[in-house]
């Protein structure tokens, strides 16, 4: 019998390792998907150690525009069959606007967006070939405001959240479920822990580890669950996003992000 591997990008660090690590505890087979030379080969042959499942890896850069087609060619060329297929890479960054480089804005648009839509569409068909298949798209709390100093990366999670939604009814008879996982500050790098901090009591409240987030999304995701938010706090947060008039929103997240810029800026 042929193994069924899951296909997880941005697998070298976070989210994305946290995810790889517990589907291999649960003895799935990894198909890794990360920048080149950010430690993949070593993750991938520590699953291949530790828990004696298949394992293969792809470095490859998301933000190139043959980034998507690579992964699906190298997939095909090696006859894996993907049943799961988890599009967490992506780029966060705070920043003032009008000072951002366009080559930022770009790769935030390139991985955030057109790469997730694309492995989507490249792998839809291959996935359909299965009983049942599971896609679990990366977004973000941010998705549900408008940030200051965070516009194009909380922009860009609302589409992942949108696109996820209209993908989940068009795919409802293929047998491919299809969920989003919204986490608020997640802890997965100096950088980010910065950022998360600047907000102090707030920052430490919401925050949720890798592992938390990586377990809880996997978990929900193969029991059939759309949207996935780490953390009670959160939901709340979510919840109040809802009801809260934007013009109080407004003046609040402006209040709140422009201690990340300060806190970037200093990075």
């Amino acid at each position: 019998m042929d193994k069924i591997y899951t296909l997880v990008t941005g697998s070298s660090s976070g989210i994305g390792k946290e995810i790889a690590l517990y589907c291999a505890s649960l003895g799935m087979n990894i198909l890794h998907v990360a920048l080149p030379d950010t430690g993949l080969k070593d993750i991938n042959d520590t699953l291949i150690d530790r828990y004696n499942i298949n394992s293969d890896y792809l470095e490859v850069d998301l933000s190139e525009l043959d980034g998507p087609e690579k992964v699906f060619d190298w997939v095909t060329e090696k006859k894996y069959k993907v049943n799961f297929l988890v599009n967490n890479a992506g780029m966060a960054g705070t920043c003032v606007f009008e000072e951002s480089t366009l080559k930022y804005l770009d790769d935030r648009i390139l991985v955030n967006m057109r790469a997730l839509v694309l492995l989507t569409r490249l792998f839809i068909p291959l996935l359909k070939k299965n009983h049942k298949s599971y896609i679990l798209n990366v977004g973000s709390l941010s998705a549900f405001y408008s940030i200051p100093y965070k516009s194009l990366y909380a922009a860009s999670k609302a589409f992942v959240v949108n696109i996820s939604k209209a993908l989940k009814s068009e795919l409802k008879q293929t047998g491919i479920l299809i969920s989003v996982v919204c986490p608020n500050g997640v802890r997965t790098n100096p950088g980010t822990n910065y950022r998360i901090d600047a907000h102090g009591m707030k920052g430490r409240l919401t925050s949720v580890s890798s592992r938390e987030v990586a377990r809880l999304s996997v978990d929900k995701t193969l029991k059939g669950k759309f949207l996935i938010i780490p953390g009670k706090i959160n939901y709340l947060l979510y919840l109040t996003s809802k009801i809260i008039p934007y013009w109080i929103q407004e003046k609040i997240l402006l209040k709140e992000f422009q201690k990340e810029v300060k806190v970037s800026r200093n990075e």
